[in-house]
């Protein structure tokens, strides 16, 4: 209690005592004690009456046997100083702070019972206080004269299919229905999406979409399997797409259009590569050509080279025996090293010709097998992709269904079934109540609504839809 407030409290008929800092204690002579116990015995009557009828008041039958809870806001009064008044929450920890007393642990105890622990812990009391005159005057405090009261109880949560979800305050007799009432009432919106009305048109265009992105990806996966199955000479033809496309049961136009599109880029792809095979093809027979051509070359430089080696031969026994001269022998060596590196030329042309005839034979055959590895690559994209959007394309349709189906709901004016719960705090956990709108609250419940949809709409969203 503060210094301002222990001046205004004393013990009745109390002994004289010393001041302390802070508290001083308030006696009065005999006399005083007189006039203070006459004027006490003659408000009694009228006291017990007013205290018997507000009593009564606040014996409200939905608060009865309402045992106080933390979060709760209690209200302490004295009948014989209206300006008294001491409103406390009670805390986590169970108490409340009363005047003259300090922390009272109030949570699990009814209100009479709590009445009783202060009319019991509060002796007579009396308080000075200063009237509008600036007078001061005495106030008897009885324990008859304390009255408790909850002025505000726990607010009550609401979550789920209501427009305003969270805290809303509670009142006793309480139902669920008028909680719901208090949250707004149900939101048929809230069946996890938007506006129905404005969600089906975007899902529409969405559905469009993709059917779209099917149409061209099927294309593309019979396109690609057309190139593999060209490089494959043990293989058959892909059938067109529109046959896909027919087994897909994607529209007409948009099958049609993918279908041009993909015959277009097969017929420019198979262009293509035909013209790098006749490009390696005739490069191929060139290098036959050139290396044919550089064999008999060959051939005739090495009997050039034995022809003039044997003609050196012949020169040097001459040269020996001393029938030609220097300059003669001189002119065979080096016809013979002219001849030899004519060969030599002629052995690395071939050699090298050789080479370029097996790199251009190998980029021949690696042509159908390269773009069968590229083809084989992006055909496993794309089916994962096509995969894809047909999981996409199911959960559309679902959501479309589930939206018409919601919408038609919304505009005939047809009420969901409301499935609730309600979440209660005893000593040890949550207790769960199947309740109906009539169920009513306590102080701290938590209500959970869900909206059941019509029964039309059992199935949608579980991969049952059509596609």
């Amino acid at each position: 209690m503060s210094g301002e407030t222990g001046t205004r409290w004393g013990r009745v008929g109390a002994e004289p005592a010393p001041e302390h800092e802070g508290c001083r204690v308030k006696t009065w002579p005999n006399p005083a004690r007189q006039r203070i116990r006459e004027t006490r015995a003659g408000r009694r009557g009228g006291l017990a009456a007013l205290a018997a009828v507000l009593l009564g008041m606040g014996a409200h039958p939905a608060s009865a046997e309402y045992r106080i809870s933390a979060g709760d806001t209690l209200e302490v009064t004295a009948l014989s100083i209206p300006a008294f008044k001491q409103e406390a929450t009670v805390g986590i920890d169970g108490t409340i702070m009363v005047p003259l007393l300090g922390e009272v642990p109030a949570v699990g105890l009814t209100l009479t019972e709590l009445r009783q622990i202060l009319q019991k812990s509060l002796p007579a009391k009396a308080v000075r206080q200063r009237n509008s005159d600036g007078k001061e005057s005495i106030a008897v405090i009885e324990p008859d004269e304390i009255g408790v009261r909850i002025a505000k109880y726990q607010p009550v949560y609401l979550s789920g299919d209501v427009t305003k979800q969270g805290e809303h305050p509670f009142h006793p007799g309480m139902t669920v229905r008028q909680a719901i009432a208090l949250a707004g009432g149900y939101n048929l919106l809230r069946f996890r999406m938007e506006n129905p009305v404005v969600e089906t048109a975007n899902l529409r265009a969405e559905y469009d979409s993709v059917w779209a992105s099917i149409a061209r990806e099927s294309a593309n996966v019979w396109r690609l399997k057309a190139i593999i199955a060209a490089a494959r000479a043990d293989k058959a033809p892909a059938p067109p797409p529109a046959a896909t496309d027919a087994a897909l049961g994607a529209p007409g136009s948009r099958a049609t259009v993918a279908q041009k599109l993909a015959e277009q880029q097969l017929r420019l792809q198979i262009s293509d590569i035909t013209k790098e095979k006749e490009h390696l093809q005739r490069s191929l027979a060139r290098s036959q050509t050139q290396l044919a051509s550089l064999t008999e070359q060959q051939a005739k430089e090495k009997e050039g080279v034995t022809a003039d080696a044997d003609e050196y031969d012949q020169v040097r026994a001459l040269f020996q025996r001393g029938a030609v001269v220097t300059t003669r022998l001189t002119d065979a060596r080096r016809s013979v090293l002219l001849s030899s590196t004519r060969a030599l030329q002629t052995l690395v042309q071939v050699t090298q010709l050789e080479r370029d005839k097996s790199d251009v034979a190998r980029k021949l055959e690696r042509v159908d097998d390269q773009q069968a590895l590229d083809a084989l690559e992006k055909l496993q994209v794309a089916e994962s992709n096509l995969t894809a959007l047909r999981s996409r394309l199911n959960s559309v349709n679902d959501k479309l269904v589930y939206t018409g189906a919601l919408r038609t709901q919304l505009l005939s004016g047809s009420r969901a079934r409301a499935s609730l719960a309600v979440f209660r705090q005893n000593k040890t956990s949550p207790d769960k109540i199947d309740a109906a709108e009539e169920t009513e609250l306590q102080p701290g419940d938590v209500v959970e609504v869900l909206l059941k949809p019509d029964p039309a709409l059992r199935g949608i969203g579980d991969g049952t839809g059509q596609n």
